[in-house]
């Protein structure tokens, strides 16, 4: 029996999936628990619309973030790292550094967007990855100078 999904249900689906289930766990649990409706065509055709909507406003995300992507791609963003007599470093560049150079270019992301962040306390060249939406990633440099 296919049902649509409310909520998320585990192993099975995720909210707004038509899954196909044993007919008894479908009346007895899924719709009886409001976690499911019945495929009807009435059903299937009111949750058409909300899919199609979704499925296309993420497509418009989706273009919004490549063109951010592209806008900096294997951009440089400059920092710089305060070193005592004997050379080391005191602290390191951190997430939040990257993101207020990126804020400085009118670059609107989440911390956790950063992906690939290696730890730097030394002078040099470093690739980040920010991972703005499951579909779009873009490398960024981090040109690291010593003050």
């Amino acid at each position: 029996m296919k049902v649509i999904l409310i909520k998320d249900l585990k192993g099975k689906g995720k909210a707004g999936d038509i899954i196909d289930v044993n007919p008894n766990y479908a009346m007895n649990v899924l719709v009886k628990q409001g976690i499911a409706k019945e495929a009807t065509a009435s059903n299937l055709n009111d949750h058409k619309g909300p899919v199609e909507a979704k499925a296309f406003h993420h497509g418009e995300m989706v273009k919004e973030y490549q063109a951010l992507a592209g806008k900096i791609r294997n951009k440089a963003y400059n920092f710089y790292l305060t070193v005592g007599a004997n050379g080391k470093a005191f602290g390191s560049i951190t997430k939040q550094e990257i993101l207020s150079a990126l804020n400085q270019d009118n670059v609107k992301i989440e911390k956790n967007q950063i992906k690939d962040f290696p730890t730097i306390k030394s002078a040099g060249q470093y690739k980040i990855t920010l991972q703005l939406i499951k579909e779009v990633s873009v490398d960024i440099l981090a040109n690291v100078n010593v003050k």
